[in-house]
């Protein structure tokens, strides 16, 4: 009688389509076997990257150490992690990713989801950058349970603070710095009267002169530039 069970349910497992409960059922126990591994392997990454920001300075370890480390781990049991989905917001100098990973077993084909977020801050375009790097390195500590010793929480608050308020006073400055400029330069009548006819009204003015002497033309240039405008939208008159 077990003999023919045993049979009967070899010979049914051939007939089940492997996106059906059953085959999820018992297939990924292999994969989480393998997980299970890898978490055995990479029991613990010690620090090694040296973070300095004016007041705040700390140890945290890198994303370099950690992918590379999990990475032949990964290897020696078959197991890949592939993107699958990336959202990202910018707030100021603050870019938030969240991101959707899939950890797959080459062998069996099975899979989980994984889930993580990340934060980077960046004045220019390396935020989305950051933040996936963020958000990656902390995936795979969390997803394989890796101890570092490290705590985001006690340090990213403050070094983003500090970062923040050094940035918009940087803004500030400049802000002021270009409002003074613009205040001292008084623009040629001529000049303004062919600017106000061909723009339709003075608004912007000073802050467009200032920007065509910024490209080293000028008065002459200038003058000559707007007076070709105006031909050309009188149509050659």
């Amino acid at each position: 009688m077990i003999r023919k069970r045993v049979q009967s349910w070899r010979g049914s497992r051939s007939s089940f389509n492997p996106t059906n409960w059953w085959w999820n059922l018992v297939s990924k126990p292999a994969l989480y076997q393998k997980i299970s591994k890898v978490m055995g392997e990479v029991r613990y990454l010690s620090k090694d990257d040296n973070i300095a920001f004016k007041e705040t300075k700390y140890k945290a370890i890198s994303e370099e150490k950690v992918t590379s480390t999990v990475r032949e781990s990964l290897l020696r049991h078959g197991l890949i992690i592939l993107p699958v989905k990336q959202d990202h917001k910018r707030d100021g100098t603050l870019t938030t990713v969240d991101t959707e990973y899939k950890i797959v077993d080459i062998e069996t084909g099975e899979y989980e989801i994984l889930a993580s977020s990340g934060t980077g801050a960046d004045t220019q375009d390396k935020g989305v950058g950051k933040a996936m790097t963020y958000a990656y390195k902390y995936l795979l500590l969390r997803t394989f349970a890796i101890p570092t010793g490290e705590d985001p929480d006690k340090i990213s608050s403050a070094e983003l603070d500090a970062k923040q308020a050094a940035e918009r006073e940087k803004e500030e400055a400049e802000r002021r710095k270009r409002e003074e400029y613009l205040n001292s330069i008084t623009v040629p009548s001529v000049i303004a009267a062919k600017y106000t006819t061909f723009y339709g009204k003075p608004d912007g003015m000073k802050d467009w002169y200032a920007k065509c002497l910024d490209k080293s033309m000028d008065d002459a240039a200038i003058e000559t530039w707007l007076t070709e405008k105006l031909v050309k939208k009188n149509g050659g008159k």
